[in-house]
């Protein structure tokens, strides 16, 4: 295996220090460190508000003595809704000169007054519903870029659209797309590099070659793509150095017809004083590294679950740093970056932050790659540490599953993952929404690429493990927690009592930290003690990061909310979606409001007609549950659940009367239900249906099959 060394770039010039400008309700101190904040402290022009997308804001208005007066200003609800499936909210809305821009699940973008609520324009980018099969974790958008009087937004299908911040027309569109046999859908939000637009793409868990496109912001000309990995030798030569370079650390015999993935699905930031993009790449696919190859052989596998520096103008790379060489854990790369200016053992140092989901929090200097920081944020054992001088991981027998399970932590839902974390230049802490659990994986290759369905190879469970699985370890939690944690020394200030699994992420305002959870509150702590000084019932799940703004000299708190991604098959214990409707909302708050409106409690669930039985034999229905749990199972849970997606252990007669229409016509694909005749023949899908029809009627009767759960995806 290669070693995996920072490649160093040139010297560059020194980053300035910005100050964020004070407006009514700042503290009017300086907030050192950030990288290009704001003028006005009122605005929130980003979705991380500053070029570092520190998340932080330095209005105090909202404050310790106060908070608990947060009430309701005004909410939004008025979403484009495709047939009845409610999809997540994972975006953060953007605030510049008085309106409010946010994205829909599908890529919709909507522009609202940031007073009233009053709608400006929406514009539908009408996605092609299809593509929702490709998508891992469901139909969601991580949100929008605003700049020089325009709005881009990425569609669920790859479309990458410029719209005139004033009216919402379009001013180009661009297929980011270079090669649609593989399984690519669009779900992360575009980021402005100069005078390039970036967007990456989703596809490792199903199927697919990743890349990072960059585009002219005036005309949406492509400029530059980098390729995450290697392509099929014999289909051409390598498109860039940097694909030559990855080559080497690939077998011989790797099997390029899976796609292999590193997909930038998010994690894409930049550095205007030295005119740096950063790449925060994906997963392999699939994820054990020995099904990538025929041999079974494992190598580093460039630049899977690494972070890459590029100029922003020509793409070339200055360069890299992988953090989990030869990945076989689905732990991604593409966690949000914060770029700080920060004292670093004696020196201040202009540093990369990210924690990604292999539970390592690292520093590195964004100008050389330097590595100065790799420490664990939660509990891990994949490895037993970092090489400082190497900046290679110790691998853990303990975490090859190739011949046998094995308990490994943290999960493949990540230590952390995509929910933004915070930084504030006030208490020097980054602030992380962290799950805290562990996975028992098992290989079941070989590997198969099939279009539009799910390539891991791997099937994983959460806890709570047996006992013969835990080999006298402690059991595994699952839950979330709020970490405060000092990037200096490495170690955790505080941490949140324990949350739900899978919570919001974080934003500073002042001097308090404000997260959403998957129980439905919007909470807030004292950022320097992590005292809770807030508990807003909210009756919806919240998983993107709240924000804040200011206008006429009254602070808002803002936050979208909505269940989805991957709580879409399944609400686990604690979520409120299992409680209350769920549908998309944009929630705005203001000292002084009222009480938030909730959700309508979930009627008692009311069965449908007992369906007639199917015949089929033990090895057709064996056949069924075999497909639905390979095909279907990432939407649908087997059994049936309160859910994003329709029950289908309780179908209604005209959906059992037109399930072939829907399953291989994809009569419903508008909606995200795509057509499936590419990949399971009449026979195939008469199978399924009769396992489902069957296995409803044994389980009304109390006879239930004993079918394993599926394996839960985590993006």
């Amino acid at each position: 295996m290669l070693p995996t060394r920072p490649m160093l770039a040139a010297a560059a010039a020194a980053v300035a220090i910005f100050a964020a400008a004070c407006s009514p309700g700042g503290s009017g101190a300086a907030d050192k460190g950030l990288l290009g904040a704001p003028e006005r402290a009122g605005d929130w022009p980003r979705s991380g508000r500053d070029m570092g997308d520190s998340y932080f804001s330095p209005l105090d208005g909202i404050n310790a003595g106060n908070v608990t007066k947060l009430g309701f200003a005004w909410e939004f609800r008025d979403f484009l809704v495709r047939g009845r499936t409610h999809y997540g909210m994972e975006s953060t809305p953007v605030m510049v000169d008085g309106t409010l821009y946010f994205s829909g699940p599908w890529g919709e973008v909507y522009a609202l007054d940031a007073r009233t609520g009053a709608k400006r324009w929406t514009h539908d980018t009408e996605a092609d519903g299809s593509f929702a099969r490709n998508a891992c974790c469901g139909v969601v958008n991580k949100g929008v870029a605003v700049a020089d009087g325009r709005v881009f937004v990425a569609a669920m299908d790859g479309k990458l659209f410029a719209l005139d911040a004033a009216t919402g027309k379009p001013l180009w569109k661009t297929d980011t797309l270079a090669d649609k046999r593989w399984n690519y859908s669009s779900t992360g939000a575009p980021q402005i590099a100069g005078d390039v637009v970036m967007i990456g793409n989703a596809g490792a868990d199903m199927g697919a070659r990743g890349y990072v496109s960059a585009y002219d912001v005036k005309t949406g000309k492509l400029a530059w793509r980098f390729w995450a990995v290697p392509g099929d030798p014999a289909a051409g030569p390598d498109e860039t150095p940097e694909v030559t370079l990855a080559r080497k650390t690939w077998p011989k015999d790797t099997r390029w017809e899976l796609g292999l993935g590193g997909n930038a699905w998010n994690g894409l930031a930049y550095d205007p004083a030295t005119n740096t993009a950063y790449l925060g790449l994906g997963n392999g696919g699939p994820h054990p590294a020995w099904l990538r190859s025929r041999s079974g052989e494992v190598m580093d596998n460039l630049f899977l679950s690494s972070i890459v520096a590029v100029d922003a103008d020509t793409g070339r790379m200055k360069w890299y740093y992988q953090t989990t060489p030869g990945d076989s854990w689905d732990y991604t790369a593409t966690s949000p970056m914060v770029l700080a200016d920060m004292e670093i053992g004696g020196r201040t140092r202009q540093v990369l932050m990210q924690a990604p989901k292999n539970g390592v929090f690292y520093v590195l200097d964004r100008v050389t790659g330097e590595l100065l920081r790799a420490d664990p944020y939660t509990r891990i054992n994949w490895t037993t540490g970092v090489d400082m001088k190497t900046g290679r991981p110790r691998p853990n027998p303990e975490a090859d599953y190739r011949s046998q399970p094995q308990l490994i932590w943290p999960s493949g839902a990540g230590g952390h993952s995509w929910q933004p974390m915070a930084y504030s230049p006030r208490t020097g802490l980054v602030y992380i929404p962290v799950y805290e659990a562990g996975m028992e994986d098992q290989a079941h290759g070989p590997a198969q690429f099939i279009p539009g369905n799910i390539n891991q190879a791997t099937f994983g469970r959460f806890p709570p493990f047996s006992a013969e699985s835990l080999k006298g370890r402690a059991q595994s939690k699952f839950e979330g927690r709020l970490k405060a944690w000092d990037p200096r020394t490495g170690r955790i200030a505080w941490e949140s009592a324990p949350l739900t699994f899978l919570n919001g992420g974080t934003m500073v305002s002042g001097d308090l930290v404000f997260q959403g959870t998957a129980s439905g509150h919007l909470d807030a702590y004292d950022a320097a003690t992590g005292k809770q000084l807030l508990h807003l019932p909210i009756g919806t799940v919240i998983m993107g990061a709240p924000m804040t703004y200011a206008l006429d000299g009254v602070q808002y708190v803002a936050v979208l909310a909505g269940a989805g991604g991957p709580q879409g098959g399944f609400f686990g214990p604690g979520v409120i979606a299992a409680e209350r409707e769920n549908y998309q909302r944009l929630i705005v708050l203001k000292l002084g409001g009222k009480d938030v409106p909730l959700p309508p409690k979930r009627a008692p669930l009311e069965l449908a007609p007992l369906p007639e039985p199917i015949a089929a034999g033990a090895a057709a229905m064996q056949r069924g549950e075999a497909l639905f749990l390979d095909r279907c199972s990432r939407c649908h849970f087997p059994g049936g659940a309160f859910a994003v997606y329709p029950n289908l252990w309780n179908m209604p007669p005209s959906v059992i009367e037109n399930f072939e229409q829907i399953v291989g016509k994809g009569a419903l694909a508008f909606a995200g239900m795509a057509s499936f005749a590419d990949q399971l023949s009449p026979a195939d899908i008469a199978a399924i249906k009769a396992y489902i029809i069957n296995d409803t009627i044994a389980r009304r009767s109390g006879k239930e099959t004993k079918a394993p759960a599926p394996s839960r995806q985590t993006h």
